[in-house]
């Protein structure tokens, strides 16, 4: 018999697991998941670049390597993130992860003892939740608004209690896809500073901006090291290579090094250098442009067929870019309940996004992962089961 596990741990099906389920079921049109475009994957240049790397490399690409990540392509990454408007970053303060995820969870474990104060946004992205839930702190929100967070109520809560970490997506943010404005990310820097917390900026979606101008990085107006950003090739190429980045001043990150020691000591040297080849042969940003181009027409899309079909006492955002739409239900309206009903779609609903308040009437649409005749035909199934529901709730 085994023995009791921790009491940190969790034995009930995690949310992460509830998702992956309603992504992976054939059955429905799914905007459930948070899924790039597999078509979109540039498959043979990949595959290319590990042939390449592999026969022309010496034997020590199949040994043990740096804790920090494969030096070339830190330098290459660090000279990415110049365009986010960080301008003294080069590859000493960028640390390679497996994924953004990795990111967070060695930044939790790294600052959280049981009870310390986590500000999240409401709602915010479930894997991150997790992350910071196995840590068991406090938990406290600050509501997103049309620029981003409510900075007026995160300072209200700093000034009174306890808190290390604030965790943000500031650029298309997930699930709402709101993308915080300059002033705001001006003043949380501040915030941080005043009140000595770190902020957790979590950017994957930085590059995949249909309209409008790129705005400056969090981190880019952090001048006391109290910002670390998270980037990921996950949405830009492909999840499966499970490769992120962490930048931040050289201190935390040696602190981070010693503590990513003790788990999976580094990360994959090969896939490193495979990305590393890719970049070399091919132009990213011309790759990116690619997929903006189809995310933009697949966005506009579902915004359209939202406006079209959704009843006059729904609401929607209207994002300049990243994966999601957040469709907001008549107030007394569980999402939760209609997604149980045989709904012919699936969507992740918003209780288990807020982590104190736990809104039941919203939900989250993905476009990137359908196609534009799904997109048509699955919100038209979706505003029918509403209408459904908004009847029987008046019957």
């Amino acid at each position: 018999m085994l023995p009791k596990v921790s009491q940190r741990i969790s034995q009930d099906p995690s949310a992460m697991d509830e998702l992956l389920e309603l992504s992976n079921n054939e059955q429905v049109i799914s905007f459930a998941a948070g899924y790039p475009a597999q078509e979109l994957f540039p498959k043979e240049q990949l595959e290319q670049a590990f042939v390449h790397r592999s026969q022309n490399s010496a034997p020590d690409l199949y040994q043990y390597a740096s804790v920090d990540g494969y030096v070339p392509l830190r330098k290459k990454i660090a000279h990415s993130v110049l365009q986010a408007g960080i301008s003294d970053v080069d590859e000493s303060n960028l640390f390679l992860t497996q994924g953004a995820q990795q990111g967070i969870s060695l930044l939790a474990d790294l600052f959280l003892d049981v009870g310390d104060g986590v500000v999240v946004e409401g709602p915010s992205y479930i894997g991150a939740l997790q992350a910071f839930e196995s840590r068991k702190p406090t938990f406290y929100e600050m509501q997103m608004q049309n620029d981003g967070p409510d900075l007026a109520q995160l300072e209200e809560i700093v000034s009174q209690h306890s808190v290390k970490l604030v965790y943000t997506i500031p650029t298309f943010q997930n699930p709402t896809g709101v993308c915080m404005s300059v002033e705001k990310r001006q003043r949380i820097v501040k915030l941080a500073q005043k009140y000595n917390f770190l902020i957790i900026e979590d950017d994957p979606y930085r590059e995949l901006r249909y309209r409008g101008k790129s705005l400056p990085s969090i981190k880019s107006f952090d001048q006391t090291g109290n910002v670390v950003m998270l980037g990921s090739f996950s949405k830009i190429l492909s999840p499966a290579l499970r490769v992120g980045w962490m930048v931040a001043d050289q201190g935390l990150l040696s602190l981070v090094n010693g503590l990513r020691s003790a788990t999976d000591f580094q990360p994959s040297n090969v896939v490193l250098q495979m990305i590393d080849q890719y970049l070399q042969e091919n132009d990213l940003q011309e790759h990116v442009e690619k997929i903006c181009d189809v995310y933009s027409k697949r966005n506009a899309a579902m915004q359209a067929a939202l406006g079209k079909y959704l009843p006059q006492s729904c609401s929607f955002s209207k994002p300049d870019g990243g994966f999601f739409i957040w469709v907001t239900l008549p107030r007394n309206m569980s999402a939760k309940k209609l997604l149980q009903n045989n709904s012919p779609v699936t969507f992740i609903e918003s209780s288990q996004l807020y982590e104190t308040s736990h809104q039941i009437n919203q939900m989250r649409l993905n476009f990137t992962g359908v196609t534009e005749g799904q997109i048509d035909e699955g919100c038209r199934l979706l505003a029918d089961s509403i209408r459904k529901a908004s009847l029987a709730l008046t019957a």
